[in-house]
């Protein structure tokens, strides 16, 4: 197998893969990460840097989800992923966003 065929692209692969695979479980991890470093109140440079690798996946897996989307075997299964998708979008530009600058007023103000 060719080494850029290994994994498949998001633009390939079947809505549930891209949605779930793809999208909710790692966005999860992602953001259990984000909640375990800011439960224990260190490493705020890593906490603010995951913050920003998950609004650039954020962008990157809407991206995907809306490629995914008309091949659904029904086509209520990819309106229902993509306007998922844009909701969770929003919230984690809004939590990271305000998490963020918390973060930042913290280390400013010391």
């Amino acid at each position: 197998m060719h080494a850029s065929h290994a994994i498949p692209l998001p633009e390939r692969s079947p809505l549930w893969k891209v949605f779930w695979l793809y999208g909710v479980i790692p966005s999860n991890l992602v953001w259990l990460a984000v909640a375990w470093l800011v439960d224990h109140g260190q490493l705020p440079g890593a906490t603010l840097g995951l913050l920003v690798f998950l609004l650039g996946y954020t962008a990157w897996i809407v991206a995907a989800v809306w490629k995914a989307a008309p091949k659904a075997k029904d086509p209520r299964y990819g309106v229902m992923a993509q306007a998922l998708t844009v909701v969770w979008a929003l919230n984690t530009v809004l939590v990271a966003f305000f998490l963020g600058l918390q973060m930042v007023r913290a280390m400013v103000t010391g």
